[in-house]
């Protein structure tokens, strides 16, 4: 019955319907049509009137009550009374010479049919034992109705009860097999419609590939243009150029980077679900680093930022990601509120098993239409002409992004002219042990990269140059090579450099990678050495990382390359003296 009724349920009752009043439709009209011969023959009177009684008063009643839906139970249920009457009379008076009793062998198959696996048992066991008692006890003690042989009586209980169980065995059948066709069905579906979703995200991927490449092209096209039209002007200068037209350069390199380090970190979150790495992390620190951070930005503005922490609050989730939430949150707030305050707070919850990290401004606000609209990449609100000063649309977008590969809750409440707040839910974390002090490094002295050997090898020209003068005015030795062949003749002839700094991608067969590598084996140490790559692909990173190599992306920020070499310089690593014959492999 609970098989039949999930069929019911997928189907709908509309079939259901449907059924019943065919079978009482059928059953109305050779019920009808049987009790009127019977009427009209000799000696079966009762049974004709039984039949007509039956008919006029179940079958009928059942085929009006059908049309109801919540009524089709019980129109199947007078149905297979009035069966159960019809075929019981037709055993008790034996029909015209006996031949009425074969009808019988239908009744349990329309049990099956009408009530299912479990009730259809019930009634046709019901009837079963009902008609064994009248043939085996009763009908020898009565006088009317018609008598049989107890070797008759004995072979039709037994092939009604062979055929009770061909019924059951053919509806289970049945029902087994519209299981899996309807499965089958559902199954078709699922995929039909996985694929039509599929079909949906990536049209939405493509488009929102299309709009970022085409914000992104014009984005750059700006400060490029920019910088084009100051070395213009720079070239056709004699003297020594004006502050102003070095400071315009400044600021379009400036520009440019900015935007591409943007772009690569949106870009690098695409693989970053594999690179999460969920640690203790204290919130004190990011905060203090958000206040080194803005401190400046916001006393420009004359805007009061606050920052408070909780007191020993540890957070449970990937630290760089972390920060990157927080930085574009709070530079964000910065960025559109004209006047008051940004308050960036950290809560426990009633449980104490979360943190809510929360970024508040005085700002514009926005309406509630926009709410989703802000996460989604390059969208500003009010900023159709592109300005750059407003930022580039992908700040948020990032913070969302992060937000659902880190698996923590992002919630705003923001209104027009009433400021926003941004609230971030992150699990708790236990404080981790107190590490042991350690004595503070050396700061290095100004002009510690002095007569420093760099081996610089970059297969690009005009990036090669521009990096050796600028390792130059650091006070750097540089040796530039052009090719992998190059850099090992350079160590083959006695050449060995304090730091290599390689391009990834080189002329030839050999990567960064591989030429360092043999360098290392060549020169018999493990010098140090950084790598520099436009590529941002996880893997590079995990290959990098494998050779104890510093990946730097293009365009290389100097800062870090110069902190790198400064921490090469004091960490105490010395050269060897005399160069070692080269061993490794051509």
């Amino acid at each position: 019955m609970k098989v039949l009724l999930w069929l019911q349920s997928i189907f709908g009752q509309d079939e259901r319907v449907r059924q019943i009043r065919v079978a009482t439709a059928i059953g109305s009209l050779v019920g009808l049509a049987f009790s009127v011969f019977n009427i009209v023959t000799d000696g079966m009177m009762a049974l004709g009137l039984i039949e007509l009684g039956s008919v006029l008063l179940l079958i009928v009643p059942a085929i009006a009550i059908s049309r109801i839906p919540r009524w089709v139970s019980l129109s199947e249920s007078l149905l297979l009374l009035a069966a159960i009457i019809i075929f019981g009379a037709l055993v008790v008076h034996g029909g015209i010479e006996g031949t009425g009793i074969l009808w019988v062998y239908t009744l349990p198959f329309l049990a099956f049919f009408l009530k299912g696996q479990c009730l259809g048992w019930r009634y046709s066991a019901a009837f079963l034992v009902l008609t064994a008692i009248y043939l085996l006890w009763l009908a020898p003690l009565t006088t009317f109705g018609l008598h049989y042989t107890p070797t008759v009586s004995t072979h039709f209980l037994l092939s009604l009860a062979f055929y009770t169980l061909v019924a059951a065995a053919f509806n289970y059948v049945r029902v087994r097999y519209e299981a899996q066709l309807l499965h089958a069905k559902e199954s078709a579906e699922q995929a039909s419609q996985k694929s039509r979703l599929a079909q949906a995200q990536s049209d939405a991927a493509y488009a929102a590939k299309s709009r970022f490449l085409a914000a992104a092209s014009h984005d750059l096209r700006q400060p490029a243009h920019a910088l084009g039209m100051f070395v213009d002007r720079l070239s056709q200068v004699r003297s020594s150029p004006p502050p102003e037209l070095l400071d315009g350069i400044e600021a379009s390199a400036r520009a440019l980077q900015e935007m591409l380090d943007s772009f690569f970190d949106y870009s690098r979150l695409e693989a970053a679900a594999d690179q999460i790495k969920e640690v203790p992390v204290s919130i004190s620190a990011q905060f203090a680093h958000l206040r080194v951070c803005f401190a400046n930005s916001a006393a420009e503005k004359n805007l009061t930022l606050r920052v408070r922490a909780c007191v020993n609050a540890w957070a449970q989730t990937d630290p760089i990601l972390l920060q990157r939430i927080l930085l574009n949150l709070v530079s964000n707030a910065i960025r559109y509120t004209v006047e008051g305050s940004v308050l960036v707070t950290c809560r426990r919850t009633a449980d104490a098993q979360r943190l809510r990290i929360q970024v508040w401004d005085s700002g514009i606000g926005m309406d509630a239409r926009h709410h989703e609209q802000i996460f989604e990449e390059f969208f500003q609100i009010d900023n159709q002409a592109r300005d750059r000063t407003k930022g580039l649309g992908l700040g948020l977008s990032m913070v969302a992004r992060s937000c659902k590969l880190l698996q923590h809750p992002l919630e705003l409440r923001s209104q027009p002219g009433c400021g926003s707040r941004f609230t971030l839910t992150v699990p708790c974390a236990p404080a981790p042990p107190l590490p042991t002090p350690a004595l503070a490094s050396a700061q290095p002295e100004p002009g510690v990269l002095k007569d420093m050997k760099v081996l610089l090898i970059e297969d690009d020209q005009l990036g090669g140059e521009a990096m050796r003068m600028l390792l130059q005015d650091w006070g750097c030795r540089v040796h530039l090579a052009r090719t992998a062949e190059q850099a090992l003749d350079s160590a083959r002839q006695g050449g060995v450099p304090d730091l290599v700094v390689s391009d990834y991608r080189l002329d030839g067969d050999l990567s960064g990678i591989d030429v360092i590598t043999r360098l290392r084996h060549m020169l018999n140490w493990e010098v140090p050495a950084c790598l520099i790559s436009g590529d941002t692909d996880a893997d590079l990173r995990a290959l990098a990382a494998s050779a104890g190599l510093l990946l730097l992306k293009k365009p290389v920020q100097p800062a870090k390359l110069r902190s790198y070499m400064r921490r090469v310089v004091t960490s105490g690593q010395k050269r060897p003296t005399t160069p070692v014959a080269e061993t490794a492999p051509r």
